[in-house]
Protein backbone atom coordinates (compact mmCIF):
# COMPACT_ATOMS: atom_id res chain seq x y z
CA UNK A 1 0.00 0.00 0.00
CA UNK A 2 1.67 3.63 -1.24
CA UNK A 3 1.35 5.82 1.83
CA UNK A 4 2.66 9.58 1.12
CA UNK A 5 5.46 10.33 3.71
CA UNK A 6 6.54 14.11 2.94
CA UNK A 7 6.45 16.50 0.40
CA UNK A 8 8.57 19.52 -1.57
CA UNK A 9 7.34 22.61 -2.36
CA UNK A 10 9.48 24.38 -5.18
CA UNK A 11 9.47 28.22 -6.39
CA UNK A 12 10.11 28.04 -10.20
CA UNK A 13 10.44 30.75 -12.39
CA UNK A 14 10.86 30.51 -16.39
CA UNK A 15 13.31 32.00 -17.99
CA UNK A 16 12.39 34.24 -21.18
CA UNK A 17 12.05 32.08 -24.69
CA UNK A 18 15.46 31.82 -26.02
CA UNK A 19 13.78 34.02 -29.44
CA UNK A 20 13.94 37.41 -26.99
CA UNK A 21 16.85 36.73 -24.99
CA UNK A 22 18.26 39.12 -26.67
CA UNK A 23 15.75 41.70 -24.70
CA UNK A 24 17.47 41.09 -21.13
CA UNK A 25 20.27 42.67 -20.23
CA UNK A 26 21.08 40.93 -16.91
CA UNK A 27 21.42 37.83 -16.26
CA UNK A 28 19.58 36.40 -13.16
CA UNK A 29 17.72 33.62 -12.42
CA UNK A 30 14.32 35.54 -11.82
CA UNK A 31 11.56 34.86 -14.63
CA UNK A 32 11.78 37.98 -17.02
CA UNK A 33 9.53 37.45 -19.65
CA UNK A 34 7.67 40.96 -18.43
CA UNK A 35 10.70 42.69 -20.41
CA UNK A 36 8.85 41.40 -23.86
CA UNK A 37 5.15 41.10 -22.72
CA UNK A 38 5.44 37.30 -23.39
CA UNK A 39 2.18 36.00 -22.70
CA UNK A 40 0.63 39.31 -21.83
CA UNK A 41 -2.87 40.55 -22.00
CA UNK A 42 -5.45 43.25 -21.09
CA UNK A 43 -5.50 43.25 -17.20
CA UNK A 44 -2.08 41.22 -16.64
CA UNK A 45 1.07 43.32 -19.18
CA UNK A 46 3.92 42.52 -17.48
CA UNK A 47 3.45 39.18 -16.17
CA UNK A 48 6.64 36.75 -15.25
CA UNK A 49 5.91 33.04 -16.43
CA UNK A 50 6.25 31.16 -12.79
CA UNK A 51 5.14 27.88 -11.43
CA UNK A 52 4.75 26.57 -7.76
CA UNK A 53 5.30 23.63 -7.78
CA UNK A 54 4.35 20.37 -5.30
CA UNK A 55 6.20 16.71 -5.63
CA UNK A 56 4.86 14.22 -3.22
CA UNK A 57 7.09 11.54 -1.49
CA UNK A 58 5.97 8.20 -1.08
CA UNK A 59 7.41 4.92 0.88
CA UNK A 60 7.93 3.54 -2.81
CA UNK A 61 9.60 4.58 -6.00
CA UNK A 62 6.42 6.54 -6.99
CA UNK A 63 6.09 10.13 -6.49
CA UNK A 64 2.93 12.43 -7.58
CA UNK A 65 3.79 16.01 -9.32
CA UNK A 66 1.90 19.23 -9.45
CA UNK A 67 1.94 22.82 -10.42
CA UNK A 68 -0.14 25.84 -10.55
CA UNK A 69 0.57 29.00 -12.65
CA UNK A 70 1.30 32.52 -11.03
CA UNK A 71 2.67 35.40 -13.44
CA UNK A 72 5.64 35.97 -11.20
CA UNK A 73 6.00 38.09 -7.54
CA UNK A 74 4.07 35.54 -4.69
CA UNK A 75 5.22 32.55 -6.29
CA UNK A 76 7.17 32.34 -3.30
CA UNK A 77 3.49 32.73 -1.10
CA UNK A 78 1.88 29.96 -3.01
CA UNK A 79 4.82 27.80 -2.32
CA UNK A 80 4.18 28.34 1.58
CA UNK A 81 0.59 27.97 1.11
CA UNK A 82 1.50 24.36 -0.67
CA UNK A 83 3.39 23.56 2.34
CA UNK A 84 0.75 24.20 4.85
CA UNK A 85 -1.84 21.83 2.63
CA UNK A 86 -0.10 19.50 1.74
CA UNK A 87 0.78 18.53 5.33
CA UNK A 88 -2.52 17.27 5.67
CA UNK A 89 -1.87 14.47 3.72
CA UNK A 90 1.30 13.16 4.86
CA UNK A 91 0.94 9.96 6.38
CA UNK A 92 -1.96 8.77 4.56
CA UNK A 93 -2.21 6.10 1.83
CA UNK A 94 -2.93 6.73 -1.39
CA UNK A 95 -5.73 4.25 -1.33
CA UNK A 96 -7.24 6.28 1.27
CA UNK A 97 -6.84 9.30 -0.74
CA UNK A 98 -8.38 8.15 -3.74
CA UNK A 99 -11.44 6.04 -2.67
CA UNK A 100 -13.22 9.64 -2.49
CA UNK A 101 -11.92 12.58 -4.24
CA UNK A 102 -14.39 14.57 -3.21
CA UNK A 103 -14.31 13.88 0.47
CA UNK A 104 -10.25 14.18 0.30
CA UNK A 105 -10.65 17.84 -1.28
CA UNK A 106 -13.23 18.68 1.75
CA UNK A 107 -9.86 17.48 4.21
CA UNK A 108 -7.59 19.74 2.80
CA UNK A 109 -10.11 22.82 2.63
CA UNK A 110 -11.28 21.55 6.38
CA UNK A 111 -8.42 23.45 8.31
CA UNK A 112 -9.67 25.95 10.63
CA UNK A 113 -7.20 28.39 10.47
CA UNK A 114 -6.33 27.88 7.04
CA UNK A 115 -9.91 28.38 5.79
CA UNK A 116 -9.36 32.58 7.27
CA UNK A 117 -7.20 32.89 4.49
CA UNK A 118 -9.07 30.72 1.63
CA UNK A 119 -10.11 27.78 1.27
CA UNK A 120 -11.63 28.18 -1.67
CA UNK A 121 -10.42 31.60 -2.73
CA UNK A 122 -6.63 33.13 -3.62
CA UNK A 123 -3.11 31.50 -2.55
CA UNK A 124 -5.09 28.68 -0.50
CA UNK A 125 -7.07 27.50 -3.59
CA UNK A 126 -3.86 27.83 -5.95
CA UNK A 127 -1.94 25.29 -3.52
CA UNK A 128 -5.06 23.23 -3.27
CA UNK A 129 -4.57 22.88 -7.37
CA UNK A 130 -0.96 22.18 -7.14
CA UNK A 131 -1.37 19.44 -3.97
CA UNK A 132 -4.02 18.01 -5.88
CA UNK A 133 -2.98 17.47 -9.08
CA UNK A 134 0.01 15.77 -7.76
CA UNK A 135 -2.38 13.21 -5.90
CA UNK A 136 -4.17 12.81 -9.06
CA UNK A 137 -0.32 12.31 -11.07
CA UNK A 138 0.78 10.12 -8.39
CA UNK A 139 -3.13 8.14 -8.79
CA UNK A 140 -2.28 7.72 -12.46
CA UNK A 141 1.32 6.40 -11.84
CA UNK A 142 0.31 3.88 -9.29
CA UNK A 143 -2.19 2.00 -12.02
CA UNK A 144 0.11 2.32 -14.73
CA UNK A 145 -1.86 5.34 -16.86
CA UNK A 146 -2.16 8.51 -17.93
CA UNK A 147 -4.22 10.70 -15.97
CA UNK A 148 -6.95 10.59 -18.94
CA UNK A 149 -7.47 6.87 -18.82
CA UNK A 150 -7.74 6.55 -15.37
CA UNK A 151 -10.53 8.96 -15.74
CA UNK A 152 -11.80 7.50 -18.91
CA UNK A 153 -12.17 4.02 -17.23
CA UNK A 154 -14.05 5.04 -13.96
CA UNK A 155 -18.00 4.23 -13.74
CA UNK A 156 -20.00 6.98 -13.60
CA UNK A 157 -20.27 6.09 -9.80
CA UNK A 158 -16.66 6.61 -9.33
CA UNK A 159 -16.40 9.58 -11.66
CA UNK A 160 -18.84 11.48 -9.16
CA UNK A 161 -17.07 10.41 -6.21
CA UNK A 162 -14.42 12.53 -7.16
CA UNK A 163 -16.61 15.96 -6.82
CA UNK A 164 -17.53 17.73 -3.80
CA UNK A 165 -20.98 18.62 -4.33
CA UNK A 166 -21.45 21.06 -1.55
CA UNK A 167 -21.96 23.77 -3.59
CA UNK A 168 -23.49 22.92 -6.55
CA UNK A 169 -26.64 20.78 -5.60
CA UNK A 170 -28.40 23.60 -6.44
CA UNK A 171 -27.66 22.72 -9.96
CA UNK A 172 -27.05 19.26 -9.51
CA UNK A 173 -26.64 16.34 -7.60
CA UNK A 174 -24.82 13.52 -7.27
CA UNK A 175 -27.53 11.20 -8.64
CA UNK A 176 -28.32 13.79 -10.95
CA UNK A 177 -24.87 13.88 -12.05
CA UNK A 178 -24.43 9.55 -12.26
CA UNK A 179 -28.05 9.62 -14.51
CA UNK A 180 -25.98 12.11 -17.24
CA UNK A 181 -22.89 9.75 -17.46
CA UNK A 182 -24.92 6.80 -17.55
CA UNK A 183 -26.77 7.96 -20.33
CA UNK A 184 -23.21 8.58 -22.52
CA UNK A 185 -21.81 5.51 -21.91
CA UNK A 186 -22.88 4.34 -25.23
CA UNK A 187 -19.96 5.10 -27.55
CA UNK A 188 -17.65 5.23 -24.74
CA UNK A 189 -15.00 2.61 -26.00
CA UNK A 190 -14.94 4.18 -29.77
CA UNK A 191 -14.26 7.61 -27.80
CA UNK A 192 -11.46 5.98 -26.04
CA UNK A 193 -10.08 4.35 -29.26
CA UNK A 194 -10.37 7.99 -30.43
CA UNK A 195 -7.93 9.07 -28.13
CA UNK A 196 -5.68 6.02 -28.36
CA UNK A 197 -5.42 6.61 -31.96
CA UNK A 198 -5.08 10.29 -31.68
CA UNK A 199 -8.04 11.48 -33.49
CA UNK A 200 -9.46 12.94 -30.63
CA UNK A 201 -10.24 16.40 -29.43
CA UNK A 202 -7.20 18.04 -29.26
CA UNK A 203 -5.80 19.69 -26.38
CA UNK A 204 -6.84 23.39 -25.64
CA UNK A 205 -3.84 25.64 -24.74
CA UNK A 206 -4.47 29.56 -24.89
CA UNK A 207 -0.26 29.81 -25.97
CA UNK A 208 -1.51 30.55 -29.45
CA UNK A 209 -3.33 33.32 -28.90
CA UNK A 210 -2.01 34.96 -25.82
CA UNK A 211 1.82 33.89 -26.70
CA UNK A 212 2.48 35.77 -30.20
CA UNK A 213 6.02 35.36 -31.05
CA UNK A 214 8.28 36.73 -33.31
CA UNK A 215 7.99 34.86 -37.47
CA UNK A 216 10.60 32.82 -36.55
CA UNK A 217 10.06 30.93 -33.82
CA UNK A 218 6.54 29.68 -35.09
CA UNK A 219 7.90 27.17 -36.77
CA UNK A 220 10.14 25.93 -33.59
CA UNK A 221 7.00 25.94 -31.08
CA UNK A 222 4.31 24.41 -33.32
CA UNK A 223 2.28 27.12 -33.45
CA UNK A 224 -0.56 27.41 -35.87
Amino acid sequence: MVKITSHVSRDVRFPVSHCFRHAIQTATNISQTSLDKTGSDAMNEAGDYSSAYCILHTDSQLSGHGMTFTIGRGNEIVCAAIDAVAARIIGKSLKELTADMGKTWRHLVADSQLRWIGPEKGVIHLALGAVVNALWDLWAKSVGKPVWRLVADFTPEEFVRCIDFRYITDAITPGEAVGMLEAMQAGKEERVKDALENRAVPAYTTSAGTYIPPAPCLPANNYA
